[in-house]
């Protein structure tokens, strides 16, 4: 009985202290996760894109800002990342200031604009990306490149998952600036106005470039809108974007053209 006692007594005592060593690591380990928490939020990515931007196109160091974006953690951009509107800013302007940062330091990049845009040339949250994977993969939800818009990428990278946007919005093809004369000027993007300055950049972008053709009863209409039909919902979708611009009279469908892209290069086309 005795025996059986302490050896009881034995199993409960190592039981107990079983326990509470698992209580002070899971105690310990808590206590280093919130003080990570707590660093990381002190890094504040959109902060960083915007001191990216006004250092390219003011002339400043941009390298310091570029490794920043390079070593952010995917945790801090993905708790940064929440909505499509904060996916929308963010990337769009990582897009635009990386074009001009990389073709101002090397303009003879454009000579092979396919291999321009394709290549992998820099790195956001330790991953090597290319601007078309900023564009297709993570603004127009992992569309494929040469689908005019109408299939996705069965196939996505994890990268691409995890930050690309829900929903295609038409409006980022005239915000999106490749370096190209025929592109949009470049601006900076913000999350609480982002509505309203993708409807202003829209706006003044089809204004500029649209053709109506009263007699011939054809419009004539940026290339982009034929690049990406199925962003736009195809003619049926072009028609209505420019009845709604007030660019065509509402009681008329005329026949769309496209206009050619003028692709000499055109750096410091700011807004």
């Amino acid at each position: 009985m005795k025996l059986k006692i302490n050896l009881h007594t034995s199993i409960c005592t190592l039981a107990a202290l079983f326990f509470s060593m698992l209580l002070i690591a899971c105690g310990t380990s808590k206590n280093e996760s919130i003080e990570l928490s707590l660093e990381q939020q002190q890094i504040k990515p959109f902060e960083i894109s915007k001191n990216f931007y006004d250092a390219v196109k003011n002339g400043g160091n941009a390298d310091k800002y570029a490794k920043q974006l390079a070593e952010l953690s995917p945790e801090v951009l993905k708790n940064t990342l929440k909505t499509d509107t904060q996916k929308k800013a963010f990337w769009l302007n990582t897009y635009n200031t990386y074009v001009q940062y990389l073709l101002k330091d090397n303009p003879d990049l454009y000579k092979d604009r396919s291999a321009f845009f394709k290549e992998k040339r820099f790195v956001i949250v330790g991953e090597e990306v290319s601007l078309d994977i900023l564009e297709h993969g993570l603004l127009r939800n992992s569309r494929i490149k040469a689908s005019l818009g109408y299939v996705k990428d069965p196939f996505p990278s994890s990268f691409e998952k995890d930050f690309r946007v829900e929903e295609i919005d038409w409006r980022i093809h005239f915000a999106l600036n490749c370096g190209a004369k025929s592109c949009p000027p470049v601006f900076y993007y913000t999350v609480n106005a982002l509505d309203k300055e993708l409807e202003d950049s829209s706006k003044k972008y089809l204004k500029k470039k649209v053709e109506y053709k009263k007699n011939e009863e054809e419009v004539y209409v940026p290339a982009l809108m034929s690049w990406f039909r199925g962003d736009f919902g195809g003619k049926d979708g072009v028609i209505e974007i420019l009845k709604n611009y007030q660019l065509i009279p509402t009681d008329k469908d005329p026949d769309v053209e496209f206009l050619d892209y003028n692709w000499e290069l055109d750096l410091d086309n700011y807004r």
